[in-house]
């Protein structure tokens, strides 16, 4: 166990909920199933995860991290990073052990067992596209799943700033060079630190841009005319009457 090594490290707990998505669950890549922690050049610390589909990282400006080191992180970790909105908490080394601790010292969580896992973390600079050769707007087929770590993540960073998510988690999806076989990049607008890779889909469907019944749909300027026309099909047709 590295104690000395990692014992000054200190990360913002209100940060892990937004990465925690994309921790891999009960992965053979053992250190998958973990956080990667590493000093940034600037300061602080970068956080990621990553499940091998998609990768969530983000810049800790307030970490204290001296060394590189692969994390476990449980359930009722991030259950605890996520419950100190009103108080800020962090997260640290106590005894070889990692915690969350309010502003305080107060020990909110103390996860069992030696947290760190030695092994080779992928490298988040070689997931991450280079920033010339992105483009606005998402192109290919990705798996609903996926999409939907982004949505966790986007949710956390709302709460985190204690807002709702309608309205204050809007998520924007980047292309690289026009590829739909390539990687997309997603951001969210409230967490501006944040950034996440998603891997495609094989496109084997190959899905148009519409169903057919889009396709055939009339001008705009024919509505009306087709309003009209429904209703007066619709309208009870009156029956003649029976001679006497």
């Amino acid at each position: 166990m590295s104690e000395n090594k990692h014992a000054n490290l200190r990360l913002t707990a209100s940060l892990l909920p937004i990465i925690a998505p994309f921790i891999a669950k009960a992965d053979i890549r053992y250190y998958l199933n973990a956080i990667n922690v590493r000093p940034h050049k600037d300061g602080g610390a970068v956080i990621c995860a990553t499940n091998g589909h998609a990768l969530g990282a983000i810049h800790d400006k307030d970490a204290a991290c001296e060394h590189e080191v692969i994390l476990r992180f449980d359930t009722r970790m991030q259950q605890a990073c996520a419950g100190g909105r009103k108080n800020e908490r962090s997260v640290v080394m106590i005894g070889g052990r990692l915690a969350v601790v309010e502003e305080s010292g107060i020990e909110v969580c103390i996860q069992a067992g030696n947290p760190e896992i030695e092994a080779n973390y992928p490298r988040y600079e070689r997931v991450i596209p280079k920033l010339e050769t992105l483009q606005p707007g998402l192109l290919g087929m990705y798996g609903a799943p996926i999409i939907l770590l982004a949505e966790k993540a986007a949710a956390a960073a709302a709460k985190m700033k204690g807002k709702s998510l309608r309205g204050h988690a809007g998520l924007q999806f980047f292309n690289v060079q026009g590829q739909k076989e390539s990687s997309a990049v997603f951001r969210i607008a409230i967490a501006p630190d944040f950034v996440g890779v998603m891997m495609p889909m094989r496109d084997d469907y190959g899905m148009p841009a519409a169903p057919a019944w889009v396709a055939s749909l009339p001008p705009v300027d024919d509505l009306a005319s087709m309003t009209a026309t429904a209703a007066s099909a619709s309208a009870p047709v009156e029956e003649a009457g029976v001679p006497a």
